[in-house]
């Protein structure tokens, strides 16, 4: 196996990026059944082999604590099935108690995203997003989340003592040694399967005043769903050019009107927190703009933005009805709604109280329980959850 470090301006002193080798793929890859409704095609993850004996290691492994260096955290603490595959917290916490800048993301579809975390195009590979929780370092703008660096034996051989461990690696991966590369692709085929499409938008059975909300979403006034487009509502359907065309600035901040975003370069109190696409392209044209969040079960992804900045739902729909944020005082004052490069479809929308009510309840429609309560996602050391009965198992 070979790593590429590569030094980059987004945040990485030293970040893993991608050349584990591919392992083979077997016709066996496409016969694992997706329990996909009509009309949705199945997810490709490129290098990793979807079957029923590597999401079984997937899942076991996502749920390891032994996966961290220390021992003592596991990607589901970060990624929680009954927030989404979130954390619940403002901003994620690693291994070793750092805190990380950013809010954790949901990973419900994660398999169609076109690219991975909140300000970084050209990660694209499942596979290897998952060697940034293993390797990132304790630097100005990233933390040790699972730190493993320099301790993958220490991992690997926890695992090799687990004779069931060392079983799944087996028919997982038959001829493949237990290694950070079968643990990444094993891992990735799990989150492939994290599919949420039964919601009650999904299955049609939206009340009257969701309903009325989805016409507003869908709304030329409103206009969310330019933004917000597509199955998984985060699709920028107005189009753009190059890989920054699903980032946008929506208004959040605007330090001293100066254009800037919370920096640590520039700000002591942002820690370690950088511009967004910025960090990556070096155009301050690209300051503050972050990826676009997948809407699905985002009632129970509180809270919002790539810092976690809005806490609840209903001050999300406040943020983009006064067309971006104020912030009147503190160390990051300035007036977001004048952003020189907030997306010019953030503006104020002057909504009713009945109104934003209406947009709430079809924001919250878009909540899937299925998903939420399947035991084929869970902890498998815990007693199996259970899910409605309208659920297609």
């Amino acid at each position: 196996m070979r790593y590429l470090i590569e030094t980059c301006r987004f945040g990485f002193a030293a970040i893993v990026t991608a050349l584990v080798a591919a392992l083979p793929v077997s016709c066996g890859c496409e016969s694992y059944n997706f329990r996909l409704p009509e009309g949705i095609s199945r997810p490709v993850v490129p290098d990793v082999c979807v079957t029923e004996d590597a999401v079984e290691l997937g899942r076991r492994l996502f749920y390891d604590e032994r996966l961290s260096g220390n021992g003592e955290q596991s990607c589901a603490s970060c990624h929680i099935q009954s927030f989404g595959f979130t954390d619940g917290r403002k901003n994620s916490v690693g291994s070793t108690g750092q805190v990380h800048p950013r809010n954790a993301m949901p990973l419900a579809n994660v398999a169609y995203f076109k690219s991975f975390t909140w300000a970084q195009p050209s990660l694209k590979r499942l596979d290897n997003q998952m060697l940034i929780p293993f390797f990132a370092e304790d630097t100005k703008t990233t933390i040790e989340e699972l730190a493993i660096g320099g301790r993958e034996h220490v991992v690997i051989a926890r695992l090799k003592k687990d004779p069931q461990m060392v079983e799944l690696f087996r028919r997982a991966f038959p001829d493949r040694p237990i290694n950070v590369v079968t643990m990444t692709k094993a891992i990735s085929a799990f989150e492939a399967t994290l599919l949420s499409f039964q919601s009650a938008y999904d299955r049609g059975v939206m009340t009257d005043a969701a309903r009325r909300g989805e016409a507003l979403f869908r709304s030329e006034r409103l206009n969310c769903s330019s933004c917000h487009g597509g199955i998984l509502f985060n699709e920028d359907v107005s189009g753009g050019e190059g890989p920054g065309s699903t980032f946008r600035n929506v208004g959040l901040y605007n330090v001293g009107n100066r254009g800037d975003y919370p920096d640590g370069e520039l700000h002591p109190a942002a820690g370690r927190q950088t511009q967004g696409l910025y960090a990556v392209t070096g155009d301050r044209a690209d300051r503050g703009r972050f990826r676009i969040p997948s809407l699905r079960n985002v009632a129970v992804t509180a809270p919002y933005m790539h810092d976690g900045s809005i806490a609840t739902l209903a001050g999300a729909i406040e943020h983009f009805n006064a067309g971006g944020r104020n912030i009147a005082s503190g160390p990051f004052a300035g007036d977001g709604r004048l952003h020189p490069a907030k997306d010019g479809r953030v503006r104020p929308l002057f909504l009713t109280g009945e109104e934003k009510a209406d947009l709430l309840a079809f924001l919250e429609a878009l909540t899937d329980d299925c998903f939420l309560n399947d035991p084929a996602f869970a902890d498998p050391a815990l007693p199996p959850l259970s899910m409605p009965d309208y659920c297609s198992k």
